[in-house]
C-alpha cells in the first residue's frame, strides 16, 4: 500500500515540476501528487473506475484547475491545467497501464487493459523520482533535475520493454507448439535480481509455467504438462524432442507412475508413440 502510493505520488510531482516556476515550485510538487493519486482515491471511496479513464482526465484536469485558480489567481490557468493533467495521465493512468492493468478506456471498454512492464512491488521508480526532486531542491535546478529523473525513469521502463520481448522470444524458442499464448509479467523488485520474470504458457494441448532472467538466457520451469483430452494433469513433460519426421514427447504418468510417450507430425495431432 505505502509503495503504491509513493509509485504514483513521486512520479506524478516530478512531472508536474516540469511545468514549475522558481517561486510555485511546492505548489506544483503538492499538486502533481494529489493529481497522481485522485484516481485511487475515488476508486476506494466510491468504487468507481471512471477517473482511470483517459476519457475523464482532461474533464477532472479542467476542473480542479478551474478550482485552483479561483485561489491561486495569479497562477496561468493553463499551467496548472497541463500539470494536473500530465501528472494524472503520466504519473498514475498509463504508469498503471505497465504494472497491474487499468480500464484505461472506460466506460466504453470496462475490461482492464494492461502491457506488465514493471513490477507492482518494485520501488525504483518512486526511488528514483524522490532522489531527483531532492537533488532538484537542494541545488535549485529543480527542472532540470526533474528532466533527468523522468529521462531516467523512462530508460528503466525501455529496458524492461526489451527485457520482455527477450523472455517472449525465448519461451516461443522453448515451447516451440502451435498457438502458444505466452504471458509474461514482471516479479522481482529489482531488475538485477537473478529470476525476475514469471511466465504462463498454455495451448489446447499444453500447459507450462516457471520464472526466467531478464534476457530469457536462464528458464527455470515450474511445471510443463501434456493435456491429452479428457486427461487434466496427467502426463508431466519431462523431454521434447523433434526429429525429421516428428515431434516426441517424453512424459511422466502421475497417475500410474510410468514413463510415456507420445508422437505427432505437426506438433498439434498427438498419438502414443509405438
Amino acid at each position: 500500500m505505502v509503495n503504491d502510493i509513493l509509485h504514483h505520488a513521486c512520479t506524478g510531482a516530478i512531472i508536474a515540476l516540469l511545468f514549475s516556476t522558481p517561486k510555485k515550485t511546492w505548489f506544483y510538487l503538492l499538486l502533481g501528487a494529489a493529481a497522481a493519486l485522485l484516481p485511487d482515491v475515488t476508486k476506494e471511496l466510491f468504487q468507481d473506475s471512471l477517473l482511470h479513464s483517459l476519457i475523464a482526465a482532461p474533464f477532472a484536469a479542467a476542473l480542479f484547475a478551474g478550482i485552483l485558480k479561483t485561489i491561486f489567481k495569479k497562477e496561468p490557468f493553463m499551467r496548472i491545467f497541463g500539470s494536473f493533467l500530465a501528472a494524472f495521465v503520466f504519473g498514475h493512468l498509463l504508469l498503471d497501464l505497465i504494472d497491474n492493468g487499468n480500464a484505461i478506456f472506460y466506460p466504453f471498454v470496462k475490461e482492464e487493459l494492461e502491457y506488465s512492464i514493471i513490477s507492482k512491488s518494485t520501488p525504483l521508480v518512486w526511488i528514483i523520482a524522490l532522489a531527483a526532486i531532492s537533488a532538484g531542491l537542494a541545488f535549485k535546478r529543480i527542472r532540470l533535475l526533474s528532466a533527468a529523473g523522468i529521462l531516467t525513469i523512462l530508460l528503466y521502463i525501455g529496458f524492461q520493454a526489451a527485457a520482455k520481448e527477450m523472455v517472449t522470444n525465448a519461451l516461443h524458442e522453448r515451447y516451440p507448439f502451435p498457438n502458444a499464448a505466452i504471458t509474461v509479467f514482471p516479479t522481482g523488485e529489482w531488475p538485477w535480481e537473478a529470476m525476475n520474470w514469471s511466465y504462463h504458457a498454455r495451448s489446447e494441448q499444453f500447459l507450462a509455467s516457471g520464472d526466467s532472467n531478464a534476457t530469457g538466457g536462464k528458464i527455470s520451469e515450474t511445471l510443463f504438462y501434456f493435456t491429452a483430452p479428457g486427461e487434466g494433469l496427467r502426463y508431466r513433460v519431462e523431454e521434447w524432442t523433434k526429429t525429421r519426421e516428428s515431434f516426441v514427447l517424453k512424459c511422466f504418468d502421475e497417475q500410474n507412475g510410468q514413463i510415456v510417450y507420445f508422437e505427432s507430425s505437426d506438433g498439434i495431432h498427438w498419438r502414443p508413440a509405438a
